[in-house]
């Protein structure tokens, strides 16, 4: 392979027919060899990419546990200063106050698509176009090779989606096979100009509190397509209660349009914000944060600032994340060059690569963690010193217990009693007792005297003579197993 900076291109059709409704794929590939030191310079452009990508991604995290604490903050502002005032009367006394009211949310008058006749007592009415068009994917390949160059292997695909934006064919690289036409006509949104929430006036950023979780589908009927015929044609036909501008709704072609509207309906909604005259407002908090909630339906006060604090919390921690994997991305473009001079041969590449990457997430955590604990001690000093005073008194009485327990062990442990082995036999426990150790191996014969009276309560075992049982009588019985008969081999008898 060259080892020079050159680029080798070639390119490879695909055969295959047009996509068709069912979306089919069809494309091409090229091919690009790049050379070892046209990479090795690349990588270098990549260090200064990398640290870039770190230091932004130190200061949004600081940025974003500023933006996180300080939405907290203006939101227990809030919460605490928050009055619940009824919907249907403004109240001068509470002029600049922070408000929450519940009330309904009316249009005042019905909202028109004036161009194609389309009427509905609705908040917000939105007119969605979608087009069928072509699509181009790009996938691209990388093959090294001995030497340190690089193949790489880029696949274009086509497929057929429906997009509510227009898609620029004129840049791809098949254009001719692949062309979109223009859409004829644009989505547009509008609200109602005189919205009442109550006695309060609704305007265009009170509506806006309410997004598009909020809006729901509105029908075309039979009767309102008249309009629509006259501007595409005798294609013009209905579809799930959108207009469908095409031969087959179940097999669309490109160029086909669908036409679909939905709408904020009137209705009850609940919202936190800022009295000013008969309008409503954002709360400047302290801290120049901004407080202004809406929810529809009948919701409390202490409802909507909990549902606010738990979307804080959800988007600091996507960004968190992001940050995470932004800063990881930064520090393996630092090592990039040190995996292309590996590559030379393909087999070290991969593995220095691999370790590179390991490498790099080791410093991101080493990096990251840290900036989050400045960041928390930057915005929330306090806080932060007794959180690391709770963690070190935690770890102390950890340590404390250990030891403790340690002591507690040793104390109920057993302590073998003088001239007795620790453990009395193999497979007997008996606390606080124990025979000498046997000098004699198991069932062998050993001298008179050498074995020691039995302890009482203690099981016949293995070697030993076994105690006999005398009758009661005058006799005294012997001193101790030695004193058996002689059949028994004690020491009264001859062996």
């Amino acid at each position: 392979m060259s080892m020079d900076s050159d680029n080798d291109w070639s390119s490879t059709a695909s055969t295959g027919a047009d996509g068709d409704a069912s979306g089919s794929q069809d494309g091409d590939s090229t091919t690009e060899n790049v050379g070892f030191f046209q990479r090795l310079m690349q990588s270098l452009v990549g260090i200064l990419i990398g640290l870039a990508l770190v230091g932004a991604t130190i200061w949004g995290v600081f940025w974003n546990e500023g933006r996180a604490i300080g939405t907290a903050r203006a939101l227990n502002e809030g919460a605490a200063a928050a009055i619940s005032v009824p919907a249907t009367r403004v109240d001068p006394a509470n002029e600049g106050r922070l408000v929450h009211l519940t009330g309904d949310l009316r249009a005042g008058a019905a909202l028109a698509d004036e161009e194609f006749q389309i009427r509905t007592q609705a908040i917000r009415l939105e007119r969605r176009v979608e087009m069928y068009q072509w699509k181009e994917e790009q996938k691209t390949e990388s093959r090294s090779n001995t030497g340190g160059s690089q193949t790489r292997t880029t696949t274009y695909s086509y497929e057929q989606v429906w997009s509510d934006r227009s898609i620029d064919s004129s840049r791809f690289r098949q254009r001719d096979s692949h062309s979109n036409p223009r859409m004829p006509i644009a989505g547009r949104s509008q609200t109602a100009p005189n919205a009442t929430l109550g006695a309060f006036r609704a305007d265009d950023r009170v509506i806006g509190l309410f997004g598009k979780g909020a809006e729901r589908s509105f029908a075309v009927t039979a009767d309102a397509l008249q309009p629509f015929a006259a501007r595409f044609g005798n294609r013009t036909r209905l579809s799930d209660g959108s207009v469908y501008v095409g031969d087959d709704p179940a097999n669309p072609r490109i160029g086909d349009i669908r036409i679909s509207y939905s709408i904020l309906p009137e209705g009850a909604v609940s919202v936190v914000g800022r009295q000013i005259g008969h309008g409503l407002t954002a709360y400047v908090a302290g801290n120049g944060r901004e407080v202004f909630l809406g929810e529809t339906g009948t919701k409390s006060s202490a409802e909507m600032f909990t549902h606010a604090q738990e979307a804080n919390s959800t988007i600091t921690w996507i960004l968190r994340a992001v940050a995470l994997l932004v800063m990881w991305i930064g520090w393996f473009l630092v090592f990039r060059p040190f995996v292309i001079l590996a590559d030379i041969i393909p087999i070290l590449g991969s593995a220095m690569a691999a370790g590179a990457g390991l490498v790099a997430l080791a410093l991101t955590l080493v990096v990251y963690l840290p900036v989050i604990a400045l960041a928390w001690f930057w915005h929330r000093p306090v806080m932060s010193i007794v959180l690391i005073g709770v963690g070190i008194a935690g770890a102390y009485g950890l340590r404390m217990l250990g030891q403790s327990r340690r002591a507690a062990k040793a104390a109920a442990a057993p302590v073998p009693q003088a001239g007795y082995a620790a453990q009395p036999y193999p497979g007997q426990a008996y606390p606080g007792q124990g025979y000498p150790a046997q000098p004699y191996p198991a069932n062998a014969s050993a001298p008179a005297g050498a074995y020691p009276a039995p302890q009482p309560g203690y099981p016949p075992q293995p070697g030993y003579p076994q105690p006999q049982a005398y009758p009661a009588s005058p006799q005294a019985a012997p001193a101790s197993f030695l004193d058996v008969p002689s059949s028994l081999g004690g020491r009264n008898g001859a062996r």
